[in-house]
């Protein structure tokens, strides 16, 4: 069995400890993917990148994400996804904390598939309400898809309780609390979440969910493809 012993992460508290606009802190990773937390004040210049998708995701604040691809307006709850190639910048006339999700390393150099420019009619830019998906589904415990970047997925749900899980799990997971309380548990550690904290059970764990009356969560893995 993995021994496991849990952290938790809040993002308010990452936030606070930044003291320049646009200054990056990575903060956990998740199978390929990095998750870091920054501070959007001002405009950041026009940029792409060729071999990572980012998810940008307003945490504290507004923030607008501009891009080849159209532009959408993020406030707390609010996510979206900029492709590889697709320029793009972010804006905040007041302070803004922002958590951003991209590959730790380069996905797509190493198959041969890299998109060099963008068409700016190929595609719009899809914001998503994480608190909206949630409302919108009438089960418990019924986890919906709400974004994809690169081989991992961000998903949304709720429910009361003691959650079905996956023993061990295949792989990394991260557990973020959108509303309510949860306790993750594993034989080395107990963790009580609150809004806004976060933590990521490697590859191979074994530990138990639960929640109180109210609760909804986000979870990042990579997503299993069947054949």
């Amino acid at each position: 069995m993995l021994m496991t012993t849990l952290r938790k992460l809040n993002v308010s508290h990452v936030a606070a400890q930044l003291d320049q606009p646009f200054l990056m802190a990575n903060i956990a990773r998740v199978g390929d993917i990095i998750v870091s937390v920054y501070i959007c004040r001002g405009t950041l210049q026009w940029h792409k990148h060729l071999d990572n998708d980012e998810l940008f995701w307003a945490y504290e604040g507004t923030i607008l994400l501009e891009s080849e691809w159209g532009k959408v307006r993020l406030r707390p709850g609010e996510l979206a996804v900029v492709p590889k190639g697709v320029g793009h910048r972010t804006s905040s006339e007041l302070r803004a904390s922002v958590l951003l999700l991209r590959c730790g390393f380069i996905p797509e150099r190493k198959n041969g598939r890299r998109r060099l420019y963008a068409l700016a009619s190929e595609a719009r830019l899809k914001r998503v309400s994480l608190h909206g998906a949630v409302g919108a589904l009438t089960l418990p415990f019924q986890f919906q898809t709400v974004a994809r970047i690169e081989d991992s997925i961000v998903q949304a749900a709720w429910g009361e309780g003691i959650w079905q899980v996956e023993i061990p799990i295949p792989h990394d997971l991260l557990i973020f609390i959108l509303d309510g309380t949860a306790t993750v548990r594993t034989s080395q550690s107990m963790l009580h979440l609150h809004p806004g904290d976060f933590t990521v059970l490697p590859q191979g764990a074994v530990y138990q969910l639960s929640t109180t009356r109210g609760t909804a969560l986000v979870r990042v893995t990579r997503e299993d493809v069947k054949t």
